[in-house]
């Protein structure tokens, strides 16, 4: 049966499991909030233009709180540039913050990198999301590196799902339903991730029961040149196939 090459956003993950930080490409923010298991609930906004964030006199940072984030969700974050962000817990917290803390966090937001953990015991925070170009170049410190793989799951999926009703031109015409893929599945990947490699929906092939999503290795540019460009992520080999079976509603990944 012929095939046809589907394009669509591929994602790039590359981990590192010592910091617990995951620099992406082809995972927007709102992606993140639907995909992880434990949503921020309260978040201090290093860089942003959200127009409705409260303002907190004594870090002069603005936040946001449960309240907000419906609203932050649907802002247009991708037109934001710099979108830097860490949750916390309580408030009162922040109000604690030493100047030094404050000045950790102005460092983490200019420059990408912590000088001591990202992980403040007043913040009580589980993440620290920088983004210079949202959805390009992300690079979000995790405190358990489960919620990451939850993220990815859901934009593997949400991928999917376009693949699969993209030809879809009338109402009555019927979806396909994408099952959830296991994270346990995800995670046989992490050898890779250490690497980085290339989730590579560009270069998905479709066939009547099974798309087949190659998973490519050793990326052709760095990932500060596809930030400054609109190209597609190259690599060199594939190591791998991400498969779903649209027959039996199941992933596999097979190795090369």
């Amino acid at each position: 049966m012929k095939k046809e090459t589907l394009k669509q956003q591929s994602i790039y993950v590359h981990m590192d499991s010592v910091i617990n930080n995951v620099v992406t490409s082809g995972i927007t923010f709102c992606d993140f909030m639907n995909g992880v298991m434990s949503p921020p609930q309260n978040i201090l906004l290093l860089k942003h233009q959200f127009q409705d964030a409260s303002f907190n006199a004594h870090t002069s940072f603005h936040y946001t709180d449960v309240r907000d984030l419906a609203e932050l969700k649907k802002a247009p974050v991708s037109q934001y540039g710099d979108f830097c962000w860490v949750d916390f817990e309580d408030l009162d917290l922040v109000n604690q913050l030493t100047a030094q803390e404050v000045a950790e966090l102005l460092y983490l937001a200019h420059t990408g990198r912590h000088l001591r953990s990202p992980f403040y015991y007043k913040l009580q925070n589980n993440f620290v999301y920088l983004t210079m170009n949202d959805g390009r170049y992300n690079k979000v410190y995790y405190r358990n590196l489960d919620q990451f793989y939850h993220v990815l799951a859901y934009a593997i999926w949400k991928n999917m799902m376009q693949l699969t009703t993209e030809k879809i031109v009338l109402p009555f015409m019927k979806r396909k339903k994408i099952a959830d893929i296991p994270v346990a599945l995800l995670k046989k990947f992490a050898t890779y991730f250490k690497e980085g490699v290339c989730i590579s929906f560009d270069d998905a092939v479709k066939t009547r029961n099974q798309i087949e999503v190659p998973i490519g290795y050793h990326l052709q540019d760095d990932m500060q040149e596809l930030l400054r460009s609109n190209e597609l992520i190259g690599y060199d080999r594939v190591v791998a196939h991400l498969n779903y079976d649209m027959k039996k509603n199941e992933w596999l990944l097979l190795e090369e």
